[in-house]
């Protein structure tokens, strides 16, 4: 079992965001935000954080990719000295 790794979806999260906000998509007051859902789930046993960010741009958007670099370090980016 010491091979398994443990990756995170954030995509879904911003889905409903894109949903609910559709006719405001720049709102600051966008919720739920999918960079918080991934500072919660980061913690030791995190590999990764997985956010599809498609042509469509239909739920994850540029500036979550920027945030999320900005804000979240996995274990993994521990264990390769990045």
């Amino acid at each position: 079992m010491s091979g398994l790794r443990l990756g995170v979806n954030v995509d879904h999260i911003a889905t409903l965001r894109q949903v609910r906000y559709a006719g405001m998509p720049d709102s600051k007051n966008a919720e739920p935000d999918p960079v918080a859902a991934a500072e919660c789930a980061n913690g030791p046993a995190l590999h990764g954080i997985v956010a599809h960010l498609r042509s469509d741009r239909r739920h994850i958007q540029d500036r979550d990719i920027d945030r999320l670099r900005q804000n979240i370090m996995t274990q993994a980016e521990f264990g390769n000295g990045q």
